[in-house]
């Protein structure tokens, strides 16, 4: 007989530097725990432009644009609400550049040290701390 698995998704969310504040709280005011962040720099449609003032000014475009990548695993029945915080929290009044959410199905999570499987290997990011 199948071990029936936990439904899990992995939410990655690429997002402006400024905004990490905001998110981070509205993900620990719904009980995220569990996060990864990353510093990031990539391209897409949308450029920065930066203007140096020194013995002049110039103004250039940055080929790569740095961001925060976030990286959170959760239960299938919390993962809409996460992805409403974020996008709720880093959005800004621009049409572009805000950063996108990539969503994706977990089929299976392995710890390493206690080689506990699937739910016993993670504590959900909805989950919170044991002391």
């Amino acid at each position: 007989m199948l071990k029936a698995k936990t439904a899990m998704k992995k939410i990655e969310a690429i997002i402006r530097r400024e905004k990490f504040p905001a998110v981070d709280a509205a993900l620990k005011q719904l009980g995220v725990s569990g996060l990864t962040v990353e510093e990031v720099a990539g391209r897409g449609r949308s450029r920065e432009t930066m203007t140096v003032l020194a013995k002049g000014k110039w103004t250039y475009e940055e080929e790569y644009i740095k961001r925060l990548k976030l990286e959170i695993l959760v239960k299938d029945s919390d993962a809409q609400g996460v992805i409403n915080a974020i996008m709720a929290n880093a959005s800004t009044t621009e049409s572009s550049g805000d950063g996108k959410i990539f969503v994706s199905s977990v089929d299976e999570v392995l710890d390493i040290g206690s080689k506990a499987v699937d739910e016993n290997a993670v504590a959900f990011a909805t989950t919170p701390r044991q002391n």
